[in-house]
């Protein structure tokens, strides 16, 4: 019976820096072709191989350095190269593929079953009126986990979901579960949900299958503000802005998220009218120290008010971003020190006078 030679993962590392990278997690020259590392591996190994592979590597280096499967004669611990085994390694190479193929699969394993075994669920934040401290609405954040009671926040979704090109899926999964999750709550308050653009572009009849479940849930399209995301895609796509107007003009509200200084507002404000504008953490965080922000804000309320537009001032922390944003004339706040998401709704109003507004880190993982 022939012999089972040992497998062998060789990579071709695309520089130094690589290699070097590669070399610290056990990788070595393979002989006579030292441009190429390989490291000897099982079956069961490879997976969490490729695990400290995305670890070390950027995703760049992953994209271009090329990895193949091999199997060699082995003589303690090194590859013998023989002229047949040599000839062996050129065919396996033209075959090489770049580590992310792989990576990729690797990282987002988890995305994949929480899509399959749809692990998704929502917490809801407050949403305030800045001069009453009453909440006028919830905003709708997807949260997953997994069979290992792992946790991801909604920033690690959508990258997944950006990352595989799976956002079609998993905005369409996201919104269903969100409406059944809206609708078991019983309550006649006012919910924002998050959609891409760019997926009901794609397909606007997704949408429409949205409306309908909502309507057989027995919610009222006045409970429902569809907050659109990826802004730049707005003015780009005629089709897209038909496809929003034709929801105002059925009852759902329309707001557009992530507004802030490095985009244009006024493509927004007069090609696409939302009813509310929410402006991006970037630029309230910090405002009341920052008069630069200060500048660009009023700027922002005034046109939005302008034109009949409620404005909404995301990632407030401090008592004293909450007063500037106030005191400026913002309609609406949400952020942290306001009220943190959670996975029933919130029902106590804000006092400003006797509460003390929670401070937390704005780069708290879980900020979406």
């Amino acid at each position: 019976m022939s012999q089972i030679h040992p497998l062998n993962l060789v990579i071709q590392p695309d520089d130094k820096e690589t290699s070097c990278c590669l070399s610290s997690i056990g990788f070595q020259e393979l002989p006579a072709m030292p441009q190429l590392l390989y490291q000897t591996v099982n079956n069961r190994e490879l997976v969490s191989i490729f695990v400290k592979i995305s670890q070390v590597l950027s995703e760049t280096s992953q994209a271009s350095s090329r990895f193949f499967l091999t199997r060699t004669e082995q003589k303690d611990s090194s590859i013998e190269t023989s002229s047949r085994d040599y000839q062996n390694l050129l065919g396996d190479f033209l075959k090489a593929q770049p580590i992310s193929t792989i990576t990729q699969a690797v990282k987002y394993a988890w995305f994949f079953q929480i899509l399959a075994k749809q692990q998704i669920f929502f917490h809801y934040q407050p949403i305030f009126n800045l001069s009453t401290g009453e909440i006028i609405a919830y905003e709708c954040l997807a949260r997953a986990k997994d069979e290992h009671e792992a946790h991801f926040s909604g920033y690690q979704l959508i990258e997944a979901a950006l990352s595989t090109k799976l956002a079609y899926e998993f905005d369409e999964l996201a919104r269903t579960i969100c409406l059944q999750s809206i609708a078991n709550t019983k309550s006649h308050q006012t919910f924002f949900i998050n959609i891409l653009p760019n997926v009901i572009s794609k397909d606007p009849a997704s949408l429409e299958q949205n409306i309908k479940l909502i309507l057989d849930l027995g919610l009222q399209p006045e409970q429902i503000v569809f907050e659109l995301t990826e802004v730049e895609a707005l003015v780009s796509c005629p089709k897209l802005l038909k496809t929003i107007n034709r929801l105002r003009e059925r009852g759902f509200g329309v707001a557009v998220d992530d507004l802030c200084a490095c985009v244009s507002p006024d493509n927004y404000f007069m090609e696409f009218c939302p009813d509310l504008i929410k402006i991006d953490r970037r630029l309230v965080h910090g405002c009341s120290q920052h008069s630069l922000k200060q500048v660009m804000l009023k700027s922002l309320v005034n046109s939005a008010h302008n034109l009949g537009i409620r404005v909404v001032a995301e990632g407030l922390e401090d008592r004293e971003d909450v007063e500037f944003c106030r005191d400026l004339g913002a309609d609406y706040g949400q952020g942290f020190g306001l009220a943190m998401p959670q996975v029933t709704l919130q029902q106590q109003r804000l006092d400003f006078v006797k509460s003390s507004l929670r401070i937390l880190s704005y780069t708290d993982p879980c900020t979406c």
